[in-house]
Order: C-alpha cells, then sequence, then structure tokens
C-alpha cells in the first residue's frame, strides 16, 4: 500500500513546479505516513508517499537497461515476484521488477503481474498508468489540454490547480444511485482507470487497453471436477497472500467464507513451520450481546473455528460511541474515497472496525468477495428483482425500500425527479449489458444470473473495493482477500446458475467446495449480515447533529433536501433507532452536508 500521482505534460517543462506535485503527493499522506518523494523530468513530475512496512525502498525507482531507462511509482504488491526476478535476470523492489518488465516486454508485462497494483511509468516519452486485473489498487486521472494527472485518490486531483472542484448531475447521480458505473470517478472530468486496463498518454492523446477482463464460454467440468477445481484455485490464491511474519493475521468472523480461507490458511502457514497463527474478530459490544442471546453471534462460531484449527484467536469489542459526531462521519467520506457513500452509518462503522483491526496487526486476510463471487446476491430469492432490467443491487432498493434507492428519501422531491435516478440506473444497465461477453451453453435462467453476476462483479464490485482500499488505508492497514483471484473469478464466473445453487441454497456450492475443512456447523449455518445499531443513544446523537444542521442557514446541504421531511424523519428517537432505512436517509443527509463543506464542489445542476 502507497500513495502515487504524477502530472505530465507535453508543451512545458514542468520539473520547477513542484510545489504543485508536493501538494499533490501529500494529500495522500495517510496512504504512505512514513516518507514521501518527487521524480522531476522536463514533461513530468511523480510522486510516491511510503508505507515503510510495504515499501522497504524508496521510490520512484529509476531503472536502466540496455541503454534505457524507466522511472516508476507503484502501489501494491506482487504476489509472483521471485519468478519475474528470475525470468528477468534481476532482483529488486516490486517497483523496480515493474520497470524492468516494461523495459523487457513493453505494455503487455502488466499481463506478466500476479498481486495488486496501481502504477504509473515514465519512459522518456509517455506516461503510462495501469491498474491490476480485478482493480484492487484504485487509480483516478484527469486529462489536461496538454497531458495528464493521476493519483491513487481524487483529493490529491482535486488539489491540482488545473482540476476545477466540481460535480454536474451525473456526478450527483453517481453519488445518490449507487450505481457503481466503471470508471466514473463523482467529479466532472475526472475519470478511474478499470481494472484491467493500461492507458498510455503522449502527445497524441490517451490510448487505452484492455488486458484482462471476464471472459464468457460454456463450463464443461462436471460437478465434482468443479468442486474440486474450485478448491485448487482457492488453495492457490490463499497461498499467495499468507504471510509469515508477526503482522499477519486473518479476519475471522465465523461465517462460511472467512472460516474456509482461514482453514486453507492456516494448512499453509503450518507447512512453512509457522506455529502461532492469528485470527481476529471485530463486532460492537451491544451487538454481540444481543447476538448471543440469539444465538446467531459470530463470536461463538469463530471461536468453534478457532479451536478447531488451533488459531490465537482474539476478539475485539468496540463500542458504539465511537460511530457518534461529525468526525467519524467526515473521516469515514475522506476515506470511501472523497465521496458520500448511501449504506447508512455503514462506511463509519467499517472506518472503525479497520482502525481496531490496524491497531492489532499491519496486514490481514479476509473472506470478502465470496458473496459476490458464488451469488449471494441482494434479494435473489424476489422474482421481481430478477426480472427488472436495471443494476440488480440498485432493483433490490427500488423494490424494497423506495423507488428512488438508498439513502435519497429525503432529498428534494424537484431535485430527484430532475436527476431521475431509476432511469439513470437503467441507462448504466442498459450500457453495462451491451459491453457483457456472450457465449455459453445454458438455460435462459442461468444466463440472466450470469448476467446478474456479471454486473455485480463489475460495478457492485467496484463500489465495495474502494471501500475497502479508502477505508484499510486511511489506517495503514494492508488487506488481502483470496476470493478476488482474476483465474479464481473466471472460473467461478462460467459455471451456471443452477450449479451455484444446487441445493437449493444461497452459496451452496461454496459450501460443497468447504466440507471437510471447517465444521459442519460453519457450513449449514445462515449468513450474518453486516451488524446494525439499532440503539438509543446512537439515534438521539444522529437526532442532535440532523437539527444543528437544519438549524443552521449556512448548511450547504440545505438547498438540496425537503427540510420538513427531514424534521419528521428525526422527531421519534425511537422510531429512528429501529428504523435501518429512516437512519440511512438521516446519514445520506450528514454526509452529503459534511462533504459540500469539505470539498466545497460547484454543483452544475
Amino acid at each position: 500500500m502507497a500513495g502515487i500521482t504524477g502530472w505530465f505534460d507535453h508543451d512545458r517543462d514542468i520539473s520547477h513546479d513542484l510545489a504543485v506535485a508536493r501538494h499533490m503527493t501529500a494529500a495522500l499522506a495517510t496512504r504512505g505516513p512514513d516518507d514521501e518523494r518527487l521524480w522531476a523530468a522536463p514533461h513530468v513530475v511523480l510522486g510516491h508517499r511510503r508505507l515503510a512496512i510495504a515499501d522497504p525502498v524508496a521510490q520512484p525507482a529509476v531503472v536502466r537497461a540496455g541503454g534505457r531507462s524507466v522511472t516508476v511509482t507503484f502501489d501494491g504488491e506482487l504476489y509472483n515476484r521471485a519468478s519475474l526476478a528470475e525470468r528477468l535476470g534481476r532482483d529488486g523492489s516490486d517497483a523496480e521488477l515493474v520497470g524492468a518488465a516494461y523495459l523487457a516486454w513493453g505494455e503487455r508485462c502488466v499481463r506478466e503481474f500476479d498481486g495488486p497494483f496501481a502504477f504509473g511509468l515514465w519512459d522518456g516519452t509517455a506516461l503510462v498508468v495501469a491498474r491490476d486485473h480485478i482493480g484492487l489498487r484504485p487509480l483516478y486521472y484527469c486529462e489536461t489540454p496538454t497531458g495528464a494527472l493521476f493519483a491513487s485518490e481524487p483529493k490529491a486531483l482535486l488539489s491540482h490547480p488545473l482540476v476545477e472542484v466540481a460535480v454536474d448531475l451525473d456526478g450527483l447521480r453517481e453519488v445518490l444511485s449507487f450505481a457503481g458505473t466503471p470508471g466514473h470517478a463523482g467529479y466532472r472530468g475526472m475519470r478511474k482507470v478499470e481494472g484491467g486496463h493500461l492507458i498510455r498518454f503522449d502527445r497524441t492523446g490517451a490510448h487505452h487497453t484492455r488486458f484482462w477482463g471476464l471472459e464468457d464460454g460454456e463450463h464443461t467440468d462436471d460437478f465434482d471436477t468443479t468442486v474440486d477445481r474450485i478448491r485448487e484455485l482457492l488453495a492457490d490464491s490463499v497461498a499467495r497472500r499468507v504471510g509469515t511474519d508477526d503482522g499477519f493475521s486473518i479476519m475471522l468472523s465465523g461465517g462460511l467464507d472467512s472460516s474456509l480461507v482461514t482453514a486453507m490458511a492456516a494448512k499453509v502457514l503450518r507447512d512453512k513451520g509457522v506455529d502461532r497463527i492469528r485470527t481476529m474478530a471485530v463486532d460492537f459490544v451491544e451487538h454481540a450481546r444481543n447476538a448471543r442471546k440469539s444465538g446467531t453471534d459470530d463470536s461463538t462460531f469463530a471461536a468453534e473455528l478457532a479451536r478447531h484449527i488451533g488459531t490465537d484467536h482474539q476478539d475485539i469489542l468496540l463500542d458504539r460511541e465511537l460511530l457518534l459526531g461529525a468526525l467519524p462521519r467526515a473521516a469515514a467520506v475522506r476515506a470511501y474515497p472523497d465521496l458520500p457513500c448511501p449504506v447508512g452509518e455503514m462506511t463509519t462503522a467499517l472506518y472503525v472496525f479497520f482502525k481496531a483491526v490496524a491497531d492489532n496487526t499491519s496486514v490481514t486476510m479476509m473472506g470478502e468477495w465470496a458473496d459476490t463471487l458464488f451469488g449471494a446476491f441482494l434479494r435473489m430469492e424476489d422474482p421481481e428483482v430478477v426480472a427488472r432490467r436495471t443494476l440488480p443491487w440498485v432493483a433490490s432498493g427500488q423494490l424494497h425500500v423506495r423507488s428512488t434507492g438508498l439513502g435519497s428519501g429525503l432529498f428534494d422531491p424537484t431535485l430527484l425527479k430532475q436527476l431521475d435516478l431509476p432511469g439513470y440506473c437503467a441507462d448504466r444497465y442498459r450500457d453495462e449489458v451491451a459491453v457483457m461477453p456472450s457465449g455459453g451453453i445454458e438455460s435462459d435462467h442461468d444466463r440472466r444470473m450470469r448476467e446478474i453476476s456479471y454486473l455485480y462483479l463489475r460495478g457492485w464490485m467496484e463500489m465495495g473495493l474502494a471501500q475497502d482500499d479508502g477505508l484499510t488505508s486511511a489506517h495503514g492497514l494492508r488487506f488481502r482477500a483470496p476470493f478476488a483471484d482474476p483465474a479464481l473469478m473466471q472460473y467461478v464466473y462460467t459455471i451456471p446458475w443452477s450449479t451455484k445453487t444446487f441445493d437449493g441454497r444461497s452459496k451452496g456450492l461454496l459450501r460443497k467446495v468447504a466440507e471437510g475443512f471447517v465444521p459442519k456447523s460453519i457450513v449449514d449455518r445462515p449468513k450474518n449480515p453486516f451488524p446494525s445499531t439499532p440503539d438509543l443513544a446512537h439515534a438521539s446523537a444522529l437526532r442532535a447533529e440532523a437539527l444543528a444542521v437544519l438549524d443552521d442557514p449556512n448548511s450547504p446541504v440545505l438547498p438540496l433536501i425537503d427540510v420538513a421531511a427531514t424534521r419528521e424523519a428525526v422527531a421519534d428517537v425511537e422510531a429512528l433507532a429501529t428504523g435501518w432505512q429512516g437512519r440511512g436517509d438521516v446519514e445520506m443527509v450528514l454526509q452529503v452536508d459534511t462533504w459540500l463543506a469539505d470539498y466545497r464542489p460547484r454543483l452544475e445542476l
């Protein structure tokens, strides 16, 4: 994990504009609190923020071979660095190997990298930026009239004088709809480099190359072979992500996904002679107490798995007071990154969660993305959600929350009509389906569910990856997710839905994969949702914050919301405490107010 940024201008010498580049680089300090370096040439400046435990060698790195040189600023880690070093005939840091690979193989080198990465590279004539196959590491860019800017997070680009902090209608639609449009960054003129893409900026403009993406095809393996192949691919993915140092841990919730990852990781570690295997679980005290009474708490199952495997397990219990007030919310908005997120208090809760994890470990492995990969989608038991021709997670919100979707209930009706969030999401759905790979032989229902899988693995996963990276990077924590592996994702993607749910249960195929690795009680347990906070103290604090915003005539969110409806929404504290949807609406008003006050974007509505 690191912060990377750069500025390319083919028309003038910018090597003396280091104050601007230094400002951009400093904006990424939480990603790399240990060191800051700049490298400059007449038409380019590259910046790097270093986290010492992840980047032992300072960057940007200058690499030379055969009379040529390149300079690289790199964020991520290469799991195949040993084999790359052998093939290239040289050793060095990950950044140095990226540079050497580019000198040896050109732009096709990105196909050879295994692991999460984002980088900017100057080859003497062009700026090359790329993001790993899936998009585990973030990368944003802006084109300028005479070049381009790039950075790990929007905040670095927004600090450049050529970038106007502006949000147009589509940007606000992205914020309020939760569409997760691939490539969209929310701010006008800013884009995300999509996962599996490389862009070359030179005097003639921007040249885009897609080097990886999901491909369709017929799944020909029988059921037993499919189970064995998933086990093989997942075990290999886990093995490449396991760390043997004391700073490595595994997040163990006691659910199917994290338990399977833990079991496989424990075997790898013991084969390497590691006796102490650290696992940890994080929860809020009140939620854990209530769940224990109902017999649904994660801690019981996590303890069972820890005993079964023999891990050194730690339960971390947090007070919900950590969620209260404007400061944690503002920190979560800056970490998300740099935009509100319409999922209630979940973003703030995750921010607090990851801080607790970072206080106890420097690298953690998670069972994240198994749900998305194996089809535990929102409300897929509802045929109306499946049938609706829009983004499927949006369809769930439209049918089970409100027609305009999550978090939008207190915004001004005239504004919502102008934004037409349902129409926007339907358009984004059509855009995605139009470029979806086609092929394979399957039933109509299997084909439809593969379409839904594709959409989740694109937009939904892109939003989740931004959240995972932003909220962990804010605390200097590195996370690894074995289910987010290109080979595993591609194989599972082509498996028919009827096979994934062969026994009529959500993630039935993954449960079969887990048999023999984890206790039957964990294989069979239903999924436990992310802990919500139905608490009077939390609701009372939320009400007080909302009233303070409503009573301040200078609150920037007031022109965008229905003030009367917002007052009514916070009038009954008990109803607010027990209603997740209502709290989510109030949270979104407060997030947008915080965002507008902090970032001061010009709204082009």
